[in-house]
């Protein structure tokens, strides 16, 4: 499926709101509500307690002000009921818990003492005043006849500051609840679900598989926001990667289409060299044979041998002679007709057509390659295909050779120079290099440094080079490593 052709939209099953961020967040909200809850309540109980203490003041301050003259004319008089009925108004006042009236003069005489309230319950605040008294006509030179000592209880401010914050933390812990449970609500309809919806689409998104388009689902908004935004992101990276997969697949079936038709014209030049190579070798012992045959021949004719004894043997081999003398006319025929006529070739478009192929071998044997060349435009006289399946027997060979070294320390280098005459093309690897009897004998039949190798690979290579006027040269790099150098006329 190509990705212009994705509709279906990935809508992925719902998750439950107990698990995810919802919760972390609702938790983190609760913590700093509550902490800002306790920190501005205990500022307001502490405010409020001042608040309650300075009332009391003022009260002891209106006591002051209101009832000392009036104890005063009670004391003086000994009305003992007034007093009484004075101190019990004071104890009425909030937070009033003891009062007492001492009367103070000769310690021979009988003092008055007068008191209401239950004395130092709980933590308090006390206060004693003087009871003055001054004469009608000398008002001026008052005395002290009498104490009036007060006691104010804070076990009242404190129960209703407990109260207070009872009050305070019950609707602000209602409040961040609500608050908070709503806040859960809104991130996860407008965030968490979305985000659960986009992690579940990369969950089961396949690289070249075709993946559904990542469709969220609400209402479409009046403007796209950081949602939208990332949908988009997510839906062009996956068009982009399918894509890039099928391209890629595309490419590599070209590859091997360009590969198995380069096998084919090398298992061909292959046949063709092997063919050459042992009717060369088996030519000369066939002619020989075949003289000697004939000789038999002329001795049966002149009786020195026995007639009715090698005649019939002597056709027979001279039949087997023929017969390979044929064969070796159709290989040499064969041979004599190579793959393809020769044509102008610009070394850049040699290499343009074969780089991909060349490109691909490397990668499988993780070999970092790299293509150094001055004049790509230059032109050579070849076969194409014929050129092209040297270049890749010989990179292939280079990255065998290096299989023993890591793979992050394999190197390829491809150097093309144009000189006078010729354009030489150079395979340098960092692999262990070429024995010396290899170097020696190197382009002979069977000659080969690998343990399944056929030994072909070199021999074919410079019978191809050869027919083009050019030839192969195998040696050691003083850098370490093999370097094999093609050179060919230049057109």
């Amino acid at each position: 499926m190509s990705p212009s052709t994705i509709t279906e939209a990935f809508r992925p099953p719902p998750r439950s709101l107990r698990r995810g961020i919802g919760w972390r967040l609702l938790l983190a909200i609760v913590l700093f509500s509550s902490v800002v809850t306790v920190v501005m309540t205990a500022l307001q109980l502490y405010m409020d307690y001042r608040s309650e203490v300075e009332d009391i003041q003022d009260r002891f301050r209106d006591i002051e002000k209101s009832y000392l003259a009036s104890l005063g004319g009670s004391l003086w008089s000994l009305d003992v009921d007034q007093i009484q009925l004075l101190i019990d108004g004071i104890k009425h006042l909030p937070d009033m818990q003891y009062l007492e009236v001492r009367e103070l003069g000769p310690t021979r005489k009988r003092q008055v003492a007068i008191s209401v309230g239950e004395r130092g319950v709980g933590p308090i605040i006390s206060h004693s005043y003087p009871i003055l008294y001054a004469g009608a006509r000398d008002r001026e030179a008052a005395q002290i006849i009498g104490v009036l000592y007060v006691e104010a209880t804070l076990t009242g401010v404190y129960s209703r500051l407990v109260e207070r914050a009872l009050t305070i933390l019950i609707t602000q812990g209602v409040k961040t609840f609500l608050v908070s449970a709503f806040t859960l609500f809104i991130v996860h309809r407008l965030v968490t679900r979305h985000l659960v919806a986009i992690s579940g689409f990369l969950r089961g998104y396949t690289l070249g598989g075709g993946a559904a388009a990542l469709q969220l689902s609400r209402a479409p908004p009046r403007e796209n926001d950081e949602l939208d935004d990332m949908t988009a992101a997510l839906n062009t990276m996956s068009s982009s990667l399918a894509r890039s997969v099928l391209d890629r697949e595309r490419s590599l079936r070209e590859l091997r289409r360009q590969e198995a038709a380069l096998d084919r014209a090398y298992r061909h030049f292959t046949t063709h060299e092997t063919a050459a190579k042992l009717a060369h070798e088996i030519k000369q012992p066939l002619a020989c044979l075949s003289t000697y045959a004939q000789g038999l021949q002329a001795m049966l004719q002149r009786e020195e041998l026995r007639p009715e004894e090698l005649p019939q043997l002597a056709d027979r081999m001279v039949r087997e002679v023929q017969r390979v003398r044929e064969i070796i006319a159709v290989s040499q025929s064969r041979i004599d007709h190579p793959v393809g006529a020769p044509e102008p070739l610009s070394v850049g478009a040699l290499l343009r057509d074969v780089l991909p192929l060349l490109r691909q071998i490397c990668d499988d044997h993780g070999v970092a390659a790299h293509l150094e060349g001055a004049d790509l435009d230059v032109l050579i006289l070849g076969n194409r295909v014929a050129l092209q399946q040297v270049l890749v027997n010989l990179v292939r060979n280079a990255c065998e050779a290096m299989a023993s070294r890591p793979v992050a320390e394999r190197r390829l280098s491809m150097e093309v120079r144009v000189e006078a005459a010729k354009v030489a093309v150079s395979i340098h690897d960092n692999g262990p290099g070429f024995p010396p009897d290899i170097i020696r004998t190197g382009h002979a039949l069977f000659a080969s440094t690998k343990r399944m190798g056929s030994g072909f690979g070199l021999p074919i290579a410079t019978a191809i080079l050869t027919a083009h006027g050019g030839g192969l040269e195998i040696s050691n790099d003083e850098r370490g490593g093999g370097r094999v150098t093609c050179s060919l006329p230049r057109a």
